[in-house]
């Protein structure tokens, strides 16, 4: 197996990752003159080095059902983080493409710097989009050998919409939405999810397009478009970067952060703080009141917008206090827990004194939130009637805690 990794900003050769003996580099093409490979990786500092598996590349490893998927079809080691940086690197979440060096692969995407991103037409998928089972879907890549990466849990596969024939096809790379079926382990995740991301939206939160489709079987899938790649066949690439990559640290790490920090990360690396201060603290509020318990540091996100960097679109929201009864009410603490939060902790010190946001910034906030007929939303939504009942009640319940009811 080589030693050397090149790695593609788009189609642009950037620099190469290099492994030597126990220990990983990584050094920037001389010629090179498009942005940073990562952010923070100023190109002044042409030489990179490491004692462990970089924690930029680890972030963008696959997890889960995916990740032992992998291990088994690739026949790689649990350990083994550059052989499966290798077989994924083709096609990973952002701009960046990993690719063995000596051979004769080629990368997928290509970067235009400040160049907004077009969005897509939207899709309407009907009740035939989808001609898989949900373990047609969970079992593709133990079938078929993983050649792209996606971090989370749950299992998910790669997708393109027929607009001819009104279908999700699969595709082992180059995808422009994410399928996500049910778990078994978890029921009404599919419409959990759908739910939560539309109350999202209607708060005023920034989502992908997203929505809930029936497998082949009758079972929940959730699909999502994917925000980090637009254009004709999906070539244009987005720099997309999650709070590990960002932090440094790696992708095991990402329940041991707290929000503070995510504060300090806005500010440092954002073109537009004081606005994106506030989407983040909207999010926060709105994920403490629909019971999401698991927005670790993966969760969070930065998007190069043509010459901004700001908050990639919210993914990955869920009522997870319903979902798997977990008692925890954050993923990462808040001024040193994650439990027991109400209005003092929640606007007073994360809004005010954390975020540094005024009356005017907070009320508008809570205003959304008011805003939001919720009762409507979740009886109308495809929850079982008995989860729907726990939702609305965690909601109220929490609403009333930061006494906006």
């Amino acid at each position: 197996m080589t030693d050397t990794l090149n790695i593609f900003v788009g189609e642009t050769l950037a620099g190469k990752l290099l492994r030597e003996g126990g220990h990983y580099a990584f050094e920037y093409e001389t010629s090179y003159e498009g942005p940073p490979v990562f952010l923070g990786w100023d190109l002044a500092k042409s030489r990179r080095e490491w004692n462990t598996f970089p924690a930029a590349f680890d972030s963008l490893l696959p997890e889960g059902v995916l990740f032992d998927q992998l291990l088994i079809k690739r026949k790689l080691d649990r350990g083994d983080k550059w052989g499966q940086l290798i077989a994924v690197g083709l096609d990973l979440t952002g701009f960046v493409s990993v690719l063995p060096a000596g051979g004769d692969q080629k990368p997928i995407g290509k970067v235009t710097p400040g160049q907004k991103a077009t969005k897509r037409a939207a899709i309407h998928p009907g009740d035939d989009a989808l001609a898989y089972t949900a373990t047609e879907l969970v079992a593709y890549h133990g079938k078929h050998r993983l050649k792209m990466s996606l971090s989370g849990m749950q299992p998910k596969v790669s997708a393109v919409f027929s607009r001819k024939e009104q279908q999700f096809k699969i595709v082992e790379t180059n995808g422009s939405y994410i399928l996500k079926p049910t778990p078994q382990a978890f029921p009404g995740a599919a419409e959990n999810e759908t739910l939560t991301m539309e109350l999202a939206r209607q708060v005023g939160i920034d989502v992908p397009r997203c929505g809930w489709i029936s497998a082949k079987d009758g079972s929940g899938v959730f699909w999502i478009e994917r925000f980090d790649r637009w254009g004709t066949g999906n070539r244009q690439r987005v720099r997309c970067e999650d709070a590990c990559q960002i932090l440094d640290v790696p992708a095991s790490w990402k329940y041991l952060g707290n929000l503070e920090t995510l504060v300090r990360m806005v500010e440092a690396q954002c073109s537009n703080p004081r606005l994106q201060l506030v989407r983040l603290f909207q999010r926060v509020l709105f994920c403490w009141v629909t019971g999401n318990g698991d927005m670790h540091l993966k969760n969070w996100s930065l998007l190069e917008n043509g010459k901004l960097i700001e908050l990639a679109p919210a993914y990955d929201l869920l009522n997870t206090r319903i979902l798997t009864d977990d008692d925890e009410e954050s993923a990462l603490e808040l001024d040193g827990r994650k439990t027991g939060f109400d209005r003092s902790l929640l606007i007073d010190y994360f809004g005010r004194e954390i975020c540094g946001l005024n009356d005017r910034m907070i009320e508008k906030t809570t205003q959304a939130l008011q805003s939001v007929n919720w009762d409507l939303t979740i009886h109308g939504s495809q929850l079982s009637v008995d989860d729907s009942i726990k939702y609305l009640q965690l909601v109220d319940e929490r609403m009333g805690i930061l006494k906006l009811t």
